[in-house]
């Protein structure tokens, strides 16, 4: 019976190395994968060390330099966001010192952030291969969720780690009441207690100051923190990150550029550094960098799952990365680079109707507008018939665009706390008064949807605060009431300083009144917001506010 257990033992558990997983190495065996080229705890293969990911250094206790390397590594992942390669590069430092403490409190907080690896592993190669011999008890690592997993690992390893170590590991098992004396309700505050302890023996350390800011409460209690971090280190990851978000989330985003440079600089192989600065950007009319840097992102993205063998699918951040890229390019005029981008997101699979809409429109490729309204009304009755009468109002086709608010005016009954979709309600009904010949009361609306919006912060990210008021001057022209266009013109370039459609629609109502000085230098900004479009795509857009402002107002 003895034979057998142990060869049932060895074939569960498999051949171990002695540089993986040395004979005094205290704690359970993992089971080997490497048939698979899958490590056992996060089930991906092993991560592969990229030098010039990012600049930040944490000495942990480890005699194995690949150890060090792949941990630096997780971190710079790890203060990016990208949790699943923080804890692919954690497991892999384990891969080469298991008694590395700190790796297996880094891989319990890449796996904490990361949904997908917050089951228990599979212990169904155990039932197989034991069979009906006898019942045995899975091991901690088939029985638990792989990051208490970890947790249990680093606090069972602790003891051969620095003091400074130690501390860490043992605030984050207060945090998570895996440590004794710790009531429920005191979780936090040991924690705290913990860190502060570690910082006043030793204030650089960098680690302890991120793992208390992140145990801050209140609105603003996390700054001092990750400000005092940064006076040790001004090139910190997490910090300058953290910071990009606290600025934009308080509505002070001017104050976070500095942040978002230094996150850059410190992480110059991460795509997250490179999209981050366009949450403020965006905010800010930052527009002479922000859609090459995004797009800088998106390319190092591309080129990181080709690499580390990643499915988009499985990146949680390049959807979004993708979106905003999107939204910079159609801004700047760039709308070659926009239609290529379109048959790469097709192919992920990613949905961006109203930006494909805008494509469309601003390519003057109406049955691509049409083919895409189609389509969207066929999932979303509101917002196909929203894009519908935005494209029958472009064309001056009252009767259609008529029909289409009708649609929406009826979607939207159900729908009255969607603010969103009643702002496009108004929108476009405004619009239609105007082209009606009702231009008093559809600029009415006009402003009331303006004064709902002008400072809305939400509205006015990613570069669509002007986004209104230009439709507001278009409209304005069409009925007639080229003063009022004017102000709306001027409004928008108030809201958005790269707003092509503002500084044409301002060229063309200075020409329409013999303001000549005043017209070319409302070209002359025109032409540098849309200074990196195709020519072509320029004079089109050009040619339709020269003929808006010519047009008498339309009659019924």
């Amino acid at each position: 019976m003895f034979r057998v257990s142990c060869f049932v033992l060895l074939c569960c558990f498999g051949s171990v190395s002695a540089q993986e997983y040395p004979k005094d190495f205290v704690g359970p065996i993992l089971p080997d994968r490497t048939a698979q080229n899958l490590m056992p705890i996060t089930r991906l293969p092993k991560a592969k060390l990229l030098p010039e990911l990012c600049v930040y250094r944490y000495q942990v206790s480890t005699t194995s330099p690949e150890c060090q390397k792949y941990c630096d590594q997780a971190l710079g992942y790890y203060y990016s966001y990208v949790w699943m390669e923080a804890a692919r590069s954690f497991e892999t430092a384990l891969q080469h010192d298991p008694k590395c403490a700190f790796a297996w409190l880094g891989l319990h907080r890449g796996l904490e952030k990361w949904g997908n690896s917050n089951k228990p592993q599979d212990s169904k190669p155990l039932g197989t291969v034991l069979g009906s011999m006898f019942v045995a008890k899975p091991t901690d690592a088939y029985s638990k969720q792989p990051k208490e997993f970890a947790l249990e690992q680093a606090k069972s390893t602790m003891k051969q780690a620095s003091h400074r170590e130690r501390l860490l590991i043992q605030a984050k098992l207060q945090e998570r009441g895996m440590w004794p004396d710790t009531k429920p309700e005191d979780r936090k505050k040991k924690a705290a207690e913990t860190l502060n302890e570690l910082l006043t023996l030793d204030e650089d350390d960098e680690e302890a100051w991120f793992a208390r800011a992140q145990l801050a409460e209140g609105s603003n209690a996390s700054v001092p923190y990750y400000k005092a971090l940064l006076k040790i280190n001004p090139l910190h990851p997490g910090a300058n990150h953290e910071l990009v978000h606290h600025f934009e989330n308080i509505q002070r985003p001017a104050l976070g550029w500095i942040h978002a440079e230094r996150y850059m600089e410190s992480s110059p192989g991460l795509p997250h550094a490179f999209h981050m600065q366009a949450h403020l950007a965006t905010r800010v009319g930052k527009w002479a960098n922000t859609s090459n840097w995004s797009y800088r992102a998106y390319s190092m993205q591309k080129e990181y799952h080709r690499i580390q063998e990643v499915k988009p699918a499985d990146d949680h951040q390049f959807q979004h990365h993708t979106d905003i890229l999107i939204r910079s390019l159609l801004h700047d005029g760039r709308l070659s680079e926009a239609r290529s981008m379109k048959a790469e997101s097709d192919s992920y699979g990613f949905k961006f109707p109203e930006l494909w809409f805008r494509l469309a429109v601003l390519s003057g490729a109406v049955t691509d507008a049409e083919v895409l309204v189609n389509t969207v009304k066929k999932k979303d009755k509101a917002q196909g018939a929203y894009l519908g009468a935005m494209l029958a109002l472009q064309q001056g086709n009252i009767g259609r665009a008529q029909t289409e608010i009708d649609v929406l005016q009826q979607a939207i009954r159900n729908k009255k706390d969607n603010r969103g979709l009643q702002q496009k309600y108004l929108e476009v009904q405004a619009w239609l008064q105007c082209q009606l010949g009702q231009g008093d009361e559809g600029l009415k609306l006009f402003k009331k949807l303006i004064d709902q919006t002008k400072n809305d912060f939400g509205h006015h990210s990613w570069g669509g605060g002007a986004s209104y008021m230009e439709v507001w001057g278009i409209a304005a022209l069409q009925a007639g009431k080229n003063a009022e266009a004017e102000e709306a013109f001027q409004e928008a370039l108030a809201h958005d300083a790269g707003s092509v459609q503002g500084a044409l629609g301002l060229w063309a109502t200075c020409t329409a009144t013999g303001r000549i000085d005043e017209a070319a230098r409302y070209m002359k900004l025109a032409q540098k917001c849309w200074s990196k479009a195709d020519p072509a795509d320029f004079e089109r857009l050009k040619n339709v506010m020269s003929q808006l402002v010519r047009n008498e107002p339309a009659t019924r």
